[in-house]
């Protein structure tokens, strides 16, 4: 039994941007998150991930996809976060996303063709102009909307990563591949 995931139907530009990608990079804040931070008294930072996002990025990883984070901030879960999902390549507290989108290019040697990225503020638009995919989430600021060749239908924290992820997977075809056991008859 095929079993697709909920993802639009792309047409044939954007198909053409999605097969190449080999990494996806992610922003933290209005990304994997919702963009709130909470302040403890002590002055830690602690946010909120979507599971369902971090289950996108798990089904990527397991198609041989990689994923990088770069955040503009630093906070201690973010590193809980990403060791969790064995997420290898992350960056924070870079305020020239650029100079990290570089530095991953390097370590993996990738083309910019072959790098998908998503943002939803102004600090992500320099990588958004260099990646072969760039996308930003649904209540991303207006001004970076005209830089993204998708828009999420969900926000960010609230399901948009796994869209992503879902999306790359079915264009690659890879999909099925990686959900056929949730979906087997034999649930051994």
């Amino acid at each position: 039994m095929r079993h697709e995931s909920s993802v639009h139907a792309v047409d044939e530009a954007l198909r053409e941007r999605i097969l190449p990608v080999r990494m996806v990079i992610f922003d933290v804040d209005g990304v994997l998150t919702d963009g709130g931070i909470t302040i403890h008294d002590d002055g830690s930072e602690s946010k909120t991930f979507d599971v369902k996002d971090g289950h996108g990025i798990k089904l990527l990883q397991r198609s041989g996809l990689q994923v990088a984070l770069i955040s503009g901030r630093f906070c201690v879960s973010v590193l809980h976060r990403a060791k969790g999902l064995g997420i290898e390549h992350v960056y924070q507290g870079i305020h020239r996303k650029v100079e990290a989108y570089e530095q991953i290019k390097a370590a993996t040697g990738l083309e910019d063709r072959q790098m998908a990225y998503v943002g939803d503020d102004l600090i992500d638009i320099p990588v958004m102009r260099r990646v072969g995919f760039a996308v930003c989430v649904q209540d991303a600021v207006e001004h970076v909307k005209p830089f993204a060749h998708y828009v999420t239908s969900r926000p960010g924290g609230r399901g948009a990563a796994r869209e992503v992820c879902e999306l790359i997977l079915q264009v690659q075809g890879l999909w099925e591949g990686v959900t056929t056991r949730y979906f087997s008859e034999d649930p051994a």
